[in-house]
Parts: C-alpha cells; structure tokens; sequence
C-alpha cells in the first residue's frame, strides 16, 4: 500500500451552495413583510390579529386579556407593523446580495436576525431558514467567495 492521498470529491461552489439558503431568506422576508404589511392595514382601522381572533373564537380561548389585545391597535400597532416591514426589507435585501455573494456581513447579520423571534417578521419558518444560512455562509469555500 502506498501512502498516496485519494482525491477529495469536488464541492459544489458557492454560488450553488448559497441558492437554496438565499431563497429560503427572500421567502422568508417576503412573507414578514405580507403580514407586517396587513398588520399595518388592520391598526388604521383600529383592529388587529387579536381582535379579529377574539371575535372568532370568542372568550374561550382569550378570556380578558384586554391590554394584550389594545397593545398591537392603534399606534404601538402602526410602529410594530412598520418596524416588522422595515426588518423584513432588509432580509429581503440581503438574501438578495448572498445570492449574489455580495455583502457576507450583511448576509450573516440578516441570517441572525430572521432567527429573532421577536424580531423577525416570520419567526417559525425564520428560525431554520437563519440556521441554514448561517451554516452555509460559515463555510470557507463560501466566505471566501464573498469579496
């Protein structure tokens, strides 16, 4: 036997490697953006998701969390559905860069941020999405790419 190395299989290169993570933000983004966009609809007209579920399925489910309810109306409404659109316009911004592998930080930073619960406008699919994009974005091959 000899000491001979066996060639290591080729990696795909980056571009593919950041496709599927990159569309996973954009549809991630897109989505915070669609419902911070009708949460900003339904706070003008003086309601919002907790009222409309409230109505539907009665004081069962919500008892008499009035506060609760009354605190994403009116104003604070309109500022967190504004906010929710601004932070998914820039998820959407950056899964458009890393999938030109342009801006690594940027792409990192809004990896981070669609994992934020509290944050992100689409928290559930948010999460995986912004675990996958940071696995992939920390690759070697990948950040060297960004440049």
């Amino acid at each position: 036997m000899t000491n001979e190395k066996k060639p290591v299989p080729a990696t795909p290169d980056a571009s593919n490697q950041v496709s599927g993570p990159s569309v996973g933000l954009l549809v991630t983004g897109i989505i915070g953006a669609s419902f911070s966009f009708l949460g900003l609809i339904l706070s003008f007209f003086g309601t919002g998701f907790f009222t409309i579920w409230r109505n539907k399925f009665g004081e069962k489910y919500f008892g008499k969390e009035e506060f609760v309810e009354g605190f994403f109306e009116g104003v604070v409404g309109v500022a967190s559905s504004l906010v929710g659109i601004l932070v998914a316009a820039f998820i959407i911004y950056a899964a458009l860069k890393m999938k030109e592998l342009n801006q690594w930080g940027l792409c990192v930073a809004a990896s981070i941020l669609a994992m934020i619960p509290c944050i992100s406008p689409c928290c559930i699919l948010g999460l995986p999405i912004g675990i996958w994009c940071l696995v992939i974005l920390m690759r070697p091959e990948v950040k060297k790419a960004f440049s």
